[in-house]
């Protein structure tokens, strides 16, 4: 059993963020920062139109609910003073492999997260992903976590690398980009053992 993401209290803060569950009310904010170019440019789809985005949204809320077929946390991110929505997260959730017979309820998540451009580089990503990993380890009790970057996003890597995610695969050439390159494709990826041995994990 995946579990019900229903159990998780709600919101949630870092420092400077708030995280909410993701809403369909959501979804003209988060075209604010899905339908530009520069977002989207390591991301696996392009520009997207209100109406993708609004799609998106509701695809992603719907994913939320008990008995999804392909479970996901969306959150919202959100700045802790304003309230705005400045970026959006998820955690997609599946059981671990297995080839035992007994098979196993441990469960893996993949992490996401995109800000909007106006709040990069000033730290907000390294609070996001920092929050992201307690949430799927400490409240989800989640085995393992990834995350999958392409090379090219060099300080998407770096900010991996600085949380304690290993690089454990690179996979040469295997993504065609929009510009026409083929790019390598990235997996990091960290255990709760390893989370719990960090200081504050």
């Amino acid at each position: 059993m995946i579990g019900d993401l229903s159990d998780l209290v709600w919101p949630q803060h870092t420092a400077r963020l708030t995280l909410r569950p993701l809403t369909v009310d959501d979804a003209e904010a988060v075209h604010g920062f899905r339908s530009l170019p520069e977002v989207v440019a390591y991301l696996s789809h392009g520009v997207l139109t209100m109406e993708e985005t609004r799609a998106r949204v509701a695809a992603r809320v719907a994913r939320g609910r008990p008995g999804a077929e392909r479970p996901q946390l969306a959150l919202a991110v959100c700045d802790r003073e304003t309230g705005a929505v400045i970026g959006d997260a998820a955690i997609g959730i599946r059981l671990a492999g297995c080839i035992t017979a007994e098979g196993t309820t441990e469960r893996e998540g993949t992490l996401g997260y995109v800000l909007h451009p106006s709040v990069q580089g000033i730290g907000l990503g390294t609070e996001l992903a920092a929050a992201l990993l307690e949430i799927g380890f400490g409240q989800m009790g989640l085995r393992r976590i990834t995350a999958d970057v392409f090379a090219d996003a060099v300080p998407s890597a770096r900010l991996l690398r600085r949380l304690g995610l290993r690089q454990e695969r690179r996979a040469v050439a295997s993504v065609l980009g929009r510009d026409g390159r083929w790019l390598d494709d990235l997996t990091f990826a960290m255990l709760r053992d390893e989370w719990l041995g960090q200081d504050g994990g």
